[in-house]
Formats: structure tokens, C-alpha cells, sequence
């Protein structure tokens, strides 16, 4: 008895937190679905997934996928995603659906991206998004609106470099936007290294560092760090001719683990 009343005290600490915290910062349980970008100390300038839309733009292939995250070995606490890549010669398009939280706290997400490459380096994107916020503790459901940007410039096969945003335009006046800078240097072949920022230029700092090495082409290893919550983070990927399988760890300091689990597949 005292286990689950120690549970649902702590379910609803996190109602509560989130409410605070998220009135100034942008929703992160919704926002963070990609395994790789987990793993990499999640990134976001510098994630191929809708992270940053102009990413879509360097999209070789037709892409469909879902991920689970789930917080501290909680069920209550998962974001479960599906989405959808078209890379075209027009313009490149990507759908996510997203949901976070349990019967008491919801929180759902319509996501769209356009990207298209201006040159054979750079490309430019942006990113519609729609959220429905569902709390016990709000006598009616609140809904959310947002327009980001973001910009990928491809020097050559070793040198990448990226910027996108969060909350540029949106209908919630408390939240900052947020830029997110990154560069992307592959030391090797094999062996890429990442390095990146978010900032609100008020008092948000987050530097994020990952390094990925594959391993025969279709295994991957990677890790990553983070500043703001100073979490460490491991992943491991298989990739095959139409299969991607993907997951990730996180090491919170105090509250523990989390992992994150990916599956894509391409045509």
C-alpha cells in the first residue's frame, strides 16, 4: 500500500511539474521521440528525424516509423510516436503523431515539415505543430500552436553544420524560443562526432556532445552527454537494406533510467 500510494504521489509531483516548468519551457515529453538524437545527447539541430525539418531535404529514401520513450520505468510517464518521411524532387514532407502521459495528464501532438534544398549543400525547412493539453487540474482542454524554421548546410561529406528553433511563433506567450546550433564532423569514415547548443538568450544554456562509430556498416554504437540535466546517454542501432532498429539510454542522476526504443522502415 505504501509503494502505490508512493506511485501516484509521485504521478502527480509530475502533473505538477509540468505545469510550472513547461510554462516557461517547451513541452521536451512530447518533443523528444528520436532514438538516435536520445542517444546523441539529444540533439535536435542535428537529428534526422523532425527535429530539425530542413533535414528532410538530405532524405534519400521514403521513410515510416515509431518510438516509444519511457521515463524512469514508468508506463505512465511514455511518449509514443509514429511518423512518416516522403523526400521529392517539389518538396520533402514529414508527419508525426505523438502522445504523452496517462488517463489523468495527456498530452497529443499533430506535427507537419516541409523542407527544400536550395542548392546541392543547403537546404531550408519548416515545422507546423498542434498541441492538445489534457490535465485533471484544468477544467477544459487547452490547445497550442507553433511555426518553427530551420536550416541545414552540408560543407562536404565530413563537415555538417545546422540551426533550427523552437517556439519561433506560437499562441502560448510564456514560452521562449529556443535556437539550436550544432556541427556534425566525421572524424572518420566510420566515427562521426557532434556538437551543439540551445540557448533562449536569457538564462537557457544546453550543451549537448555525442560521438557514433559504425561498426561493419550496420551496427552503430553511440553516446552522448548533456549539460542542463548533466544526464548521460548510450545507444546502439542496427540497420539493414529496409529495417532500422533503434534504442537509447539515459542516466538521470536521481530519479534513473530511461530508455527509448526506435523501429523505422524504408522503401
Amino acid at each position: 500500500m505504501n509503494f502505490i500510494y508512493l506511485k501516484k504521489s509521485i504521478l502527480y509531483f509530475a502533473v505538477l511539474f509540468m505545469g510550472i516548468s513547461h510554462a516557461v519551457y517547451s513541452y521536451e515529453e512530447i518533443n523528444d521521440v528520436d532514438a538516435r538524437a536520445l542517444a546523441l545527447g539529444n540533439v535536435k539541430a542535428l537529428s534526422r528525424g523532425l527535429s530539425n525539418p530542413a533535414c528532410l531535404a538530405f532524405n534519400e529514401q521514403k521513410e515510416f516509423g515509431g518510438s516509444v520513450y519511457n521515463r524512469f520505468k514508468m508506463k505512465e510517464l511514455n511518449t509514443v510516436s509514429i511518423y512518416t518521411l516522403f523526400p521529392n524532387r517539389a518538396i520533402d514532407a514529414g508527419v508525426l503523431l505523438s502522445s504523452y502521459g496517462y488517463e489523468d495528464y495527456r498530452l497529443l501532438q499533430g506535427q507537419v515539415s516541409l523542407a527544400k534544398k536550395l542548392s546541392a549543400c543547403f537546404s531550408i525547412g519548416t515545422r507546423l505543430s498542434y498541441l492538445n493539453e489534457n490535465s485533471i487540474l484544468e477544467p477544459e482542454n487547452k490547445n497550442y500552436f507553433s511555426a518553427d524554421v530551420g536550416f541545414y548546410y552540408r560543407f562536404n561529406e565530413s563537415f555538417e553544420a545546422a540551426f533550427t528553433t523552437e517556439n519561433l511563433l506560437h499562441t502560448r506567450s510564456l514560452l521562449p524560443v529556443i535556437c539550436d546550433m550544432g556541427i556534425h564532423y566525421r572524424l572518420l569514415p566510420t566515427c562521426s562526432v557532434l556538437i551543439e547548443t540551445g540557448y533562449d538568450f536569457k538564462k537557457y544554456l544546453d550543451v549537448k556532445t555525442g560521438i557514433e562509430y559504425e561498426i561493419a556498416g550496420q551496427f552503430s554504437v553511440r553516446a552522448g552527454f548533456r549539460t542542463r540535466l548533466k544526464t548521460p546517454s548510450l545507444g546502439f542501432a542496427y540497420t539493414g537494406t529496409q529495417w532500422k532498429t533503434e534504442v537509447a539510454f539515459l542516466l538521470h542522476a536521481v530519479p534513473g533510467l530511461s530508455s527509448a526504443v526506435g523501429i523505422a522502415y524504408f522503401f
